[in-house]
Order: C-alpha cells, then sequence, then structure tokens
C-alpha cells in the first residue's frame, strides 16, 4: 500500500545510543503527557469516549516508542508506523469520531509527545544541537503521521466516504475562495464548519507557480490536512493555518522542489485576501528575476523591494529630477557615483562600512561623498530625499542602470 513519505533525514542523525537511554523513560513520562492531552478536551480525549486512563496511557507510551522506532531504525520502521497509525485512524473512524475531530486529537496528542520528548531529553542533558535534530524530526513525523491516520480513517468509511470526501473537497474549495476574496467572518466561520476546517487565530496566504509543467498528476505533494488548497488552479493557492507554529515552516518547504513559493504576511483569517495579494505580488517580483526563487520567498522579509515594485512609474519619474544633478556626468562616473551614494545610504554615511560593501578604500569613499555633496548638497541632509534616493537607486540597481545617465 502507498503510503505519506517520511523525511527520515532528521532521524538518521540522532544518536543511536539516545533512544536506547530514552525506552525505559517513557512508560514514566506518558502520566504528564495524559495529563496533558486529557486537559484538552473534545478534541484531545472525549470523557465519553470510552477509554480508561490505562488504555490511553499506552497508546501513548506506543506513540513514544515509534519515534524512538525511528530514531533506531530509520530506514524500514517507517512502515510498521504508517500501519500503526492507519490502524489509529481506523480505530477513530469506528469510534464514531468525524475527520475534524481525529485532526484535533492528533495534534494535541502529538503537541504533548513533544513536550514528553523534550523534557526526557533534557533530563538525559541532552545538547543544543540535538535538540534541534529531535525537533525537526517530530515535526517530520507528526506530518507524516497524521496523513496515515487520515487514510486510515478514510479506508474504514465505506458508507459514502467518496461521496463524503467529494462533498467536503468542494466544502473546502468554497471556503478557501472566500478567504481569498475577502468575506467577512461571519461568512467564513459558517463555511469553516460545513467544510470541519477550525478557524485559526492567524494565517497566511501562499501563491505558487510550478518551475515545469505540472502535466496530469502533479506535482501535488501531500500536505497536512488543516491546509486549504487548490494546486491545479490558474494561480495555484494555499491557506496555511498557524503559519509560524512550530514546523510550519516545513509546509511550504517541502514544495520548493517544484513550486516557486511566495508567502504573504500572517494575518486575522479574514484578512487572508490581503495576504494573498502581497504573496501574489511577491511571486510576481520573483518571477522577474529580483528575488532568490530557490528559497521560500517570505513576503516580509522583502518588504523595501516589494514597496518599490508597487510603484515603478512613479519611482521612474521621480528618478528623472532627484538623479538630475549626475546627468551632465559621463555614464561610467555617474554610475559610480550612484553606486557610492546607494551604500552610503544604506550605512548610514559610514565610509568605512560603505567602502566594504563598494570594495574601495574609505578615503576613496570620502573623496567621492565630497562630490556627491556638490552635486546633491542639502537634499543629502534631509532624510526625506535620503530615503526618496534610497528607493529610486535600489530600484534602478536591480535594473542594471544605476545613475540612469
Amino acid at each position: 500500500m502507498t503510503h505519506a513519505v517520511l523525511d527520515v533525514r532528521p532521524f538518521e542523525q540522532i544518536p543511536r545510543r539516545l533512544a536506547r537511554r530514552m525506552r525505559p523513560l517513557v512508560a514514566g513520562a506518558a502520566a504528564e503527557v495524559l495529563a496533558d492531552v486529557r486537559r484538552g478536551g473534545p478534541g484531545g480525549v472525549p470523557p465519553g469516549d470510552g477509554r480508561g486512563a490505562a488504555e490511553i496511557r499506552a497508546e501513548i507510551v506506543a506513540g513514544l516508542g515509534h519515534f524512538l522506532d525511528l530514531v533506531d531504525d530509520p530506514g524500514t520502521a517507517w512502515d510498521r508506523v504508517a500501519a500503526a497509525h492507519r490502524a489509529l485512524g481506523r480505530d477513530m473512524a469506528a469510534r464514531g469520531r468525524d475527520l475534524e475531530e481525529t485532526h484535533r486529537a492528533l495534534r494535541r496528542t502529538a503537541r504533548a509527545a513533544w513536550r514528553a520528548l523534550t523534557a526526557l531529553a533534557e533530563s538525559l542533558e541532552v545538547d543544543r544541537e540535538t535538540l534541534g535534530l529531535i525537533a525537526d524530526a517530530q515535526f517530520a513525523y507528526m506530518d507524516a503521521a497524521a496523513a496515515e491516520a487520515v487514510r486510515g480513517w478514510e479506508a474504514a468509511r465505506p458508507d459514502g466516504a467518496a461521496d463524503g470526501r467529494d462533498a467536503l473537497r468542494r466544502r473546502r474549495a468554497r471556503l478557501l475562495g472566500l478567504l481569498l476574496s475577502g468575506a467577512g467572518a461571519e461568512e467564513i466561520a459558517d463555511a469553516a464548519r460545513g467544510a470541519r476546517w477550525r478557524v485559526p487565530r492567524t494565517v497566511a496566504a501562499v501563491a505558487l507557480h510550478p518551475r515545469a509543467d505540472p502535466g496530469e498528476d502533479g506535482p501535488f505533494p501531500p500536505l497536512p490536512p488543516d491546509v486549504l488548497a487548490d494546486l491545479a488552479a490558474s494561480e495555484p493557492a494555499l491557506v496555511l493555518p498557524d503559519p509560524d507554529g512550530p514546523g510550519r515552516g516545513r509546509v511550504t518547504e517541502a514544495l520548493l522542489r517544484d513550486w516557486i513559493v511566495a508567502v504573504g504576511p500572517t494575518v486575522p483569517p479574514a484578512r487572508a485576501a490581503e495576504s494573498m495579494r502581497w504573496a501574489r505580488h511577491g511571486l510576481a517580483v520573483t518571477r522577474r528575476g529580483h528575488i532568490d526563487d530557490g528559497a521560500v520567498v517570505r513576503c516580509l522579509d522583502h518588504v523595501p523591494l516589494l514597496v518599490i515594485f508597487t510603484a515603478e512609474d512613479l519611482i521612474a519619474h521621480a528618478a528623472d529630477s532627484r538623479l538630475a544633478p549626475l546627468r551632465g556626468l559621463g555614464r561610467a562616473q555617474a554610475d559610480r557615483l550612484a553606486e557610492t551614494l546607494l551604500s552610503l545610504l544604506e550605512s548610514n554615511f559610514n565610509a568605512t562600512e560603505a567602502g566594504g560593501r563598494l570594495h574601495v578604500h574609505p578615503q576613496t569613499v570620502r573623496y567621492r561623498l565630497r562630490h556627491l555633496e556638490e552635486l546633491f548638497g542639502a537634499d543629502l541632509q534631509d532624510p526625506r530625499r535620503c530615503l526618496e534616493l534610497e528607493m529610486i537607486l535600489n530600484a534602478r540597481a536591480r535594473t542594471g542602470a544605476l545613475s540612469g545617465a
């Protein structure tokens, strides 16, 4: 049976001796995990689901054991672990739990398990680097295990499960459309209930462009069940809940092989359309070659550049007057002075720092600065003019015609 792909690289880097040291401590840690899960209420372990504390504790111990199995044997253990999570999904379905309840239970249990793993590691005085590897492994495990549990749940629902999934997909597609069209909070909440989607505190919109023709079958990688997606649209898009939460960056990073990925700012769900506008703007600027597309493009990391490219015409008109002092110079000299001015503006007129950027002696920078002061006069003492000049020169630097002379 085909199952979700687990990124085993973090598991391969965790020392196997650590798993052997942790195993005897797992049963003791499960009591604290159980308390955390039971405090989670309906989304964790419902009081009326018929299970006693001993049974729930056994399941938690098994879950922690699965993680340690993967540390012991990253190459082959996942087949067994995936089968166990499919069985868990089938059991959830048999108990009458719907898919969203299953997701919530898995998320709460996974968070509690992560706290237990962290506590175990710290009690064994594990170094920070290994703690980071455990975190990476746990987040990868959470996503893949949740996907397997969902498969098990779906396989256990022969009574119209396929029709139910189709209806759920349609409701989720409608919900995604409402979010990206700027619908109100009440309309979003109503649609979310029908789509079995928990409305999160925050979301980020994600705009995508395929690196090659996706063809009939993809590239459509598996996504966490709470991510709303339409990868087959003319403008592929995602809405990512709680985007700043632990491990959420993995969702977008996993798309990079086949997609250019731009992530809008984190906003409340009712402002998802605003996040998507910036994501699509970031994607457009990236596709023009102004931002490296080898990494996830996070719009908030490129604010000055994106602002510049929202007002290209205005900046071009402003350049005609603001860079007029360079117009009487030869092209090479004008470009050299413009490059020096941009470096000075970006380094708060620190000649040593600007010289390092330009790979010239600070004294050369000071000589050029005196020339610039003669040309631009009081403009270089006006913070607003300096900001305008920095924006103009940044825009010109992207075109390769810095001075415009």
